[in-house]
């Protein structure tokens, strides 16, 4: 697991090696019950990448900061990997690949690696260049609230993995804090206590769940990115059972403090 300091990669394509955790569940589609969607509805949307000798693999979603800095879940990052951009299907030729320079976690992010302030900033080698596919997310500005209706947006893949697409969920019902954990409780009472009324919020959709790969994919509210996916009741097809998000507006000052910080070369 990466500590909360910087962590710098000398890493070239050839050394992007590893394979995805095990409760990531290679060979799962996920977004559950999503439909098609476009990278130029979404261009913020990112993807991280373990690379082996045969090519690479998604395992986790991420968010475009700007052009020098992608957001994911802190969980993602127990592998050597790249960033994908600018792509509805990852294994299309328009995927562009780019190498990670280095990795801020959150200082508050448990060591058992699952948990609140699940967040990790990324720091990209090289500079992205931006056009109708790849484009920084809007953020919300610290303690913003949100009610109402949103959408998730991750990749998903065929169990031969032989697409990677870009899925959307819509119509995804924010539900309040005190809703969200008495649903835990039902579900997972263990999940409990990791719930967090600050650092997490919750959403609820007919047939709509998080799973696996959906770790750091970005959720959405009229163009702005509200939350990324950090956890959800096992297993993901439960219905009645809330996604969990981290909260970006309980965040806000922290990600701009902490590249702003770390924004050289």
């Amino acid at each position: 697991m990466f500590s909360a300091k910087v962590v710098v990669f000398l890493v070239a394509v050839a050394l992007c090696y590893g394979a995805p955790n095990a409760r990531f569940g290679k060979h799962q589609l996920k977004i559950e019950n999503a439909v098609d969607a476009k990278i130029e509805d979404y261009p913020f949307v990112a993807s991280i990448q373990v690379c082996l000798e045969n090519g690479c693999e998604h395992i986790c979603g991420a968010v475009i900061i700007n052009e020098n800095w992608v957001l994911t879940s802190a969980r993602c990052l127990e592998e050597r990997f790249m960033v994908a951009v600018g792509s509805t299907d990852l294994h299309g030729n328009d995927t562009v690949f780019v190498i990670v320079d280095s990795v801020i976690t959150h200082p508050d992010f448990p060591e058992v690696g699952f948990g609140p302030n699940d967040l990790a900033l990324i720091k990209l080698a090289t500079s992205l260049t931006f056009n109708d596919k790849v484009q920084a997310a809007k953020l919300p500005t610290q303690g913003q609230e949100f009610t109402g209706k949103t959408v998730v947006t991750g990749y998903s893949y065929t169990r031969n993995h032989s697409v990677n697409t870009l899925k959307a969920a819509a119509d995804l019902d924010l539900i309040s804090n005190a809703d969200c954990k008495k649903r835990v409780d039902v579900f997972y009472s263990f999940y409990s206590d990791l719930f967090n009324n600050e650092a997490n919020m919750c959403t609820l959709g007919e047939n709509s769940n998080l799973c696996y790969t959906d770790f750091g994919s970005p959720l959405s509210q009229d163009g702005t990115v509200i939350g990324i996916a950090t956890w959800y009741v096992y297993p993901c097809f439960t219905k009645g059972a809330p996604n969990v998000y981290t909260n970006l507006s309980h965040y806000a000052d922290w990600i701009a403090k902490t590249i702003a910080a770390n924004d050289f070369f």
